[in-house]
């Protein structure tokens, strides 16, 4: 079982160190982005083209066409999300309950709340890198973890990843590497490391090659694979997933004022392990952490998510222009978990809403 534990004031002072520089860099690259907007537009920002005048008695107007491009390939983005459950491939990392170890059960529900910093270059034909900083506070930890009083932080992860697009078959392909961080947790389990690799299929290729008028993805066919480094040493853990957009505006909502900037995302995953979900599992009664000696050699199927967001393009609605935002969106969401590995899992059911920027 992985039991939690009181951090000094030096460790606690490295976490907030990194949490400060990573929003400091967000905020100083947005601040960038609109100061230059004080600036005159030189000719290289806008084109300036005078409609032709069809009638004497009317007014010429000019029309001006943006042609700002990025000065560098780099996207920034930020995203915070409040949700009521911390659920982990099916595993409830916020329920403060007596059989989790907690010295007495929170009697309510309390939120989470997650924030992503990340950055992204895009090299070209040579692919991409990436890295990003997740953060999981959770409002009920005192009943955790007593003996930290009012400190919430939970989780923090950080990943590095390089990604490349075979364009030819539509296939993306990203190689990554997560370090989890668990400030609350005892030395011996304060920390995982894991090696991912996640597979993603553009299938409107696929249709396009059986004849079909298809532009856009239809299923977006997803595999993710990772294997754990440490605390699951051993152990794997496989995640295989669908979903579909449904861009209100492209269903005959253009011009319905707020629907024609949301889009509806139905999705489904199913996921399976072998020697990681038992070795990770929190309660030791189901061979937890602290039952190490009882673990066996085992795979199966763990958990289906069914899963319903609607993201609503604030971009787009405020008519934000590219040199300003990437994208902006603010997203409400809504899963459930139905545990297989019974002896493991149990059914989840948890939501939230999360705010999202990017240059």
């Amino acid at each position: 079982m992985i039991t939690l534990k009181t951090y000094g004031e030096t460790k606690m002072s490295l976490f907030t160190k990194r949490i400060s520089f990573g929003l400091l860099m967000t905020l100083f690259s947005v601040g960038v982005a609109f100061a230059e907007d004080t600036s005159t537009p030189s000719q290289d920002e806008t084109q300036f083209i005078e409609s032709e005048t069809i009638d004497t008695d009317k007014v010429e107007t000019p029309v001006f066409i943006t042609n700002w491009e990025k000065p560098i390939p780099l996207t920034l983005s930020i995203d915070y999300t409040l949700v009521s459950d911390y659920i982990w491939r099916g595993i409830n990392l916020s329920d403060a309950s007596r059989k989790n170890g907690a010295t007495h059960n929170e009697g309510r529900r309390w939120p989470n709340q997650q924030m992503t910093t990340g950055a992204e270059l895009d090299l070209g034909k040579f692919g991409r890198v990436g890295g990003s900083l997740w953060f999981e506070w959770y409002c009920g930890q005192e009943y955790m973890t007593p003996d930290d009083g009012d400190k919430t932080l939970q989780e923090i992860d950080y990943t590095v990843y390089y990604g490349y697009t075979i364009e030819q078959i539509g296939l993306d392909i990203e190689l990554g590497f997560i370090w989890y961080e668990f400030p609350r947790a005892r030395s011996d389990a304060d920390s995982t490391q894991e090696l991912y690799t996640k597979l993603s299929y553009d299938d409107s290729k696929l249709f396009r090659m059986l004849g079909l008028d298809v532009k856009e993805p239809v299923l977006n066919p997803y595999l993710f694979i990772a294997w754990d480094l440490d605390l699951a040493r051993g152990g794997s853990y496989y995640e295989f997933g669908l979903s579909h957009d449904f861009v209100l505006q492209d269903l005959g909502m253009k011009d319905l004022p707020l629907l024609k900037n949301m889009t509806v995302t139905p999705a489904w995953s199913m996921s399976w392990d072998h020697n990681w979900l038992q070795k990770m599992s929190l309660d030791p009664s189901k061979g937890g952490a602290d039952n190490a000696t009882g673990f066996s050699n085992s795979s199966h199927l763990a958990n289906m998510v069914w899963g319903l967001q609607c993201s609503y393009d604030l971009k787009s609605a405020l008519n934000i222009p590219d040199k300003y935002c990437g994208d902006f969106s603010v997203n409400t969401f809504m899963n459930y978990s139905h545990a297989i590995a019974r002896h493991l899992l149990d059914d989840e059911l948890w939501g939230g809403v999360s705010v999202g920027y990017s240059w």
